[in-house]
């Protein structure tokens, strides 16, 4: 800008009134004067000049670095701009009339002074990191996580009433009883016994009736290991506690009056079924039983009898008919015999030898 403003000084100089030029000697003529005729040309050229010199600084000017101007500064360099830029002269006119050339430049200078300042103008910077900060919304604090474990929080439960009319259960371990104990160790002898063991599982009998004398099958067991340990009397002895307790009276009554056959004491068997004869009433084992031995004793009406009572009970037992028929021949019934051995006969599971003595007495 400071080649543009001499230039303009330099014209200002050279300037010559109207009132100088008549002044001067007719061969001394001033430039301007002796140029006149080509003025327009001139200025032409002039103009074009200086409208290429100002492209040229704006072109340098945009070259340079710029520094950022907040936005706020653009308001404040404008006005600046139209303070500094100088006032459009009058125009005057010239000895010729024609209309001066320094408004039509200064007006191009300054209107290229203004394109300068404009163009060296930024565009909007960004905010500074501070106002954004700022304006960013504060984030929500949260409190550190603790490092120790939180404890749940107890919760008390209300205590449910009962609802009336509701069971209530009690929960309570049942022990077995002693039935149910002799019971276990009866099964435990047997299952010993089948191994070969009869020493321990005579053993296992003894508690079993220890915990509850009046099982049957344990009492019953145990008095025919002892028997077949020939332990006489110490089998005799636990089928006549038997033979005192109700539930296992008639099976003690029947098992100790064949220990008595087996040791030749037929009386004492036969006693011992007269003497319990009210629990065999409805046994046609008993019945039979004491028919056999009052028979023996050549008691043959009383064993008659006995047999008719066993086969009304079990009348598909052959062994009753076959000892009915025995009896009605020692007493002197030889036809109802005969018939009686013909039932026998006819019946399955008939013993070999009554099944021999049947078919000699049918020949």
């Amino acid at each position: 800008m400071s080649l543009v403003n001499k230039m303009l000084r330099d014209l200002d100089a050279r300037r010559v009134g109207d009132g100088d030029r008549a002044a001067f000697p007719a061969a001394v003529t001033p430039l301007a004067a002796r140029q006149e005729p080509r003025r327009g040309v001139s200025w032409l050229s002039l103009v074009t000049v200086l409208v290429a010199a100002g492209l040229a600084v704006a072109a340098w000017y945009g070259m340079q670095p710029r520094t950022p101007v907040a936005p706020a500064a653009l308001p404040v360099a404008v006005a600046t701009v139209a303070s500094a830029a100088p006032a459009a002269p009058v125009a005057t006119p010239s000895a010729t009339g024609a209309v001066e050339p320094e408004p039509v430049a200064n007006a191009v200078l300054s209107s290229l002074r203004m394109a300068d300042e404009l163009s060296a103008v930024p565009a909007p910077a960004a905010e500074s990191p501070r106002k954004a900060v700022a304006a960013a919304p504060k984030a929500v604090e949260r409190p550190a996580a603790s490092t120790a474990p939180s404890k749940p929080p107890v919760v008390a439960l209300p205590k449910v009433p009962p609802v009336a009319g509701e069971a209530r259960i009690d929960k309570q371990v049942r022990l077995p009883s002693a039935a149910e104990r002799a019971e276990i160790e009866y099964r435990r002898g047997v299952l010993v016994q089948r191994q070969g063991n009869a020493e321990e599982a005579a053993n296992s009998y003894r508690t079993a009736l220890a915990e509850h004398p009046e099982h049957a099958a344990a009492r019953q067991t145990l008095a025919a290991l002892l028997i077949e340990a020939r332990h006489f009397d110490e089998a005799e002895e636990l089928l006549r506690i038997g033979t005192e307790l109700a539930p296992v009276r008639l099976a003690s009554t029947l098992a100790l009056a064949r220990l008595k056959v087996e040791r030749h004491q037929a009386p004492a068997a036969l006693e011992l079924l007269q003497k319990n004869a009210a629990s065999g009433e409805h046994s046609a084992e008993y019945q039979g039983f004491a028919g056999a031995l009052l028979n023996r004793a050549g008691r043959a009406p009383e064993a008659v009898e006995r047999y008719q009572a066993a086969t009304r009970l079990a009348p598909n037992e052959g062994r009753w008919w076959a000892g009915l028929g025995i009896a009605l021949d020692a007493a002197g019934k030889g036809a109802e015999a005969r018939e009686a051995y013909q039932k026998a006969r006819a019946l399955p599971g008939l013993p070999a030898d009554l099944a021999q003595h049947v078919e000699q007495r049918l020949r």
